[in-house]
């Protein structure tokens, strides 16, 4: 798979002695040895956390009467004071707002994504605390077979028709080898619909490991054909040894391929990072497996009661790969809907793929499919779906999910880090009920937020620009057959930013970081930081302090068309500008 890549290879300072015109922002009354830079954002500050909770009745349908007092939240064990609670319903949504026919505008402005213009947002009426919904339909290819895939996502079209409220922004993503986004952000239906048609035309790889698999089954059948009189270790040497090879050379590529599919979600999540609102993550899929090549392991144990499976098993063992793909989504405030298009009886018993063997084996093989789409749904406080070929009843239910739920919110001291910390939520007079929530949430600290914010930049336009930033790239020079370089000058006003006087006081120092993301046609993107060191002679600061600070930096880049942010914090003050621009990289 082709890997977008970019190097930051080289970073200077200069100034440009032009005046530039704005206004000073001075320091803070309780910093009076700071020079410049805009209002201070506190280290230590008030953070809300805010939980959506499901609440489920023995039936599964959505408890909509409990009140605030009804609810106990723990964070880390200790239990925590609601200050914030809210229930939200599709009822109520319909009263706030309408649904928008596909390309239907009002006269308020609308909001643009990758030059598109969206439907607008809900109306003043729907109240502030209607959250944004930002879906991702992901589509793994590389883990689909084409039936599969083209009967579900029918389905899924239907139901993403029926849920297009104002506040609600679907994205189509599809992975094989890479990724490539079939469809941004957007409130039409239409264009989601026209996205999902294009994607039942492509191919998909589950077909090609299906083949490889059905040869090994079939190799298996005939050695416990051909030895069903001889006794365990009388099997033939060069036999249990091939078979062993060929098991270990499948399991091998499966998993590679799954890291790489793996990866490739994750990336997507980190682009979701900086949205507002509420993300969920649609993965569609035949199924993912927890230990590749489990069933094929087993059955080759079975025939030659061989025990040299188990260092296989643990091999190829991959919970560790999802485990950090659920923090990674609860870091992001990712929900998880998986589905396994597999429909009824999974993938091992299907006929069109079937090959006798032991029937231990059929279940293993779609149990450890199923599992790591039951783990991460459960992890992020989602849903898992399988063994139906209709899938319309759970999307139902999911439906349920995206609009009739609480809110419960509290506030914490921010600790300023990146702080994982445990959630619970309870009804205790209520046992009977069901409570689905995100089990953890990631505390972030302002240089991740900043960093957060920067990638969601790729996707989203950008207007935060209180250091008034500016980007000029210059021309690109080509550094060898299929890398070039890339010079940008990023530069802001000297008094944007904050210094400390240093030494005697004759010298005024001051840090930013830079943080600067890009992102190709493929959808393939990469984030680079560096931190600056800005000096100055304190005695030339009052007439230097509108002077255009410039950070150089040369990026080596391969040939394409990218979306480059930049994101600039200071350290002192903790205010963050950001940048989008569109560059070409070619000769």
């Amino acid at each position: 798979m082709q890997r977008l890549r970019i190097d930051l290879f080289l970073v200077t300072a200069v100034f440009l002695l032009a005046a530039f015109v704005g206004a000073t922002a001075e320091a803070a009354d309780d910093q009076p040895d700071v020079v410049g830079g805009l209002s201070f954002v506190g280290e230590v500050e008030l953070t809300v956390v805010n939980i959506d909770v499901f609440v489920r009745d023995k039936a599964g349908n959505p408890v909509t009467d409990l009140e605030k007092d009804d609810f106990r939240i723990f964070q880390d064990g200790q239990e925590r004071l609601l200050s914030h609670f809210a229930l939200f319903s599709e009822e109520e949504i319909s009263d706030r707002t309408i649904l928008l026919a596909p390309g239907m505008t009002e006269s308020t402005p609308a909001p643009t994504v990758e030059g598109e213009t969206l439907s607008p947002e809900p109306r003043s009426a729907m109240g502030p605390d209607l959250k944004p919904i930002h879906i991702v339909l992901f589509i793994d290819n590389e883990n689909l077979r084409p039936m599969d895939r083209n009967r579900v996502l029918s389905q899924v079209r239907s139901f993403l028709r029926e849920v297009m409220y104002p506040h609600v922004q679907v994205m189509v993503v599809t992975y094989q080898r890479s990724l490539k986004v079939e469809q941004h952000f957007t409130n039409d239906s239409r264009a989601v619909s026209r996205a999902l048609r294009d994607v039942k035309r492509m191919t998909a790889g589950r077909v090609e490991m299906d083949t490889e698999r059905k040869k090994l089954l079939k190799a298996f059948a005939t050695a416990r054909d051909g030895n069903t009189e001889r006794r365990p270790g009388q099997y033939g040497g060069g036999l249990q040894a091939d078979l062993e090879g060929r098991v270990w050379s499948f399991a091998d590529q499966v998993a590679l391929d799954l890291d790489h599919a793996v990866n490739a979600v994750r990336e997507v999540m980190t682009t979701l990072s900086g949205l507002p609102g509420r993300k969920y993550l649609i993965h569609i899929s035949s199924g993912l497996p927890m230990v590749p090549a489990l069933d094929l392991m087993n059955e080759f144990g079975s025939i030659f009661q061989s025990r040299s499976t188990l260092p296989m098993k643990a091999r190829f063992d991959r919970r560790r790969l999802f485990r950090g793909l659920a923090s990674a989504a609860n870091a992001q405030g990712v929900n998880f809907l998986t589905i396994d298009a597999s429909g009824l009886g999974g993938t091992a018993v299907s006929s069109e793929y079937s090959q006798r063997s032991d029937p231990m084996t059929g279940a293993i093989y779609v149990n450890n499919h199923q599992e790591p789409l039951l783990y991460l749904a459960d992890r992020t406080g989602g849903r898992a779906i399988f063994n139906t070929n209709d899938i319309t009843d759970d999307l139902q239910d999911f439906r349920q999910d995206l609009f009739t739920y609480y809110s419960l919110g509290y506030t914490i001291n921010s600790s300023g880090t990146d702080k994982v910390h445990r959630i619970n939520v309870e009804v205790p007079a209520h046992p009977a009920y069901s409570v689905i929530h995100r089990g953890a949430f990631v505390e972030r600290s302002l240089e991740s937020k900043v960093q957060d914010r920067v990638l969601s930049g790729l996707v989203f336009d950008i207007d935060e620009n209180p250091m008034a930033l500016e980007v000029r790239p210059r021309a690109v020079a080509p550094a060898s057959e299929d890398r070039w370089i890339l010079p940008l000058e990023i530069a802001f006003p000297l008094e944007s930013i904050a210094l400390i006087p240093e030494g005697e006081g004759d010298e005024y120092v001051g840090r930013v970081v830079v943080f600067l993301a890009a992102r190709d046609q493929a959808g393939d993107s990469t984030v680079q930081r560096h931190e600056q060191e800005i000096r100055i002679p304190a005695a030339d600061y009052k007439t230097r302090r509108r002077e255009l600070y410039v950070i150089e930096m040369q990026l080596l880049m391969e040939q394409g068309t990218f979306k480059i942010v930049i994101g600039v914090m200071d350290r002192v003050t903790r205010q963050a500008s950001y940048l989008r621009i569109h560059r070409e990289v070619s000769g």
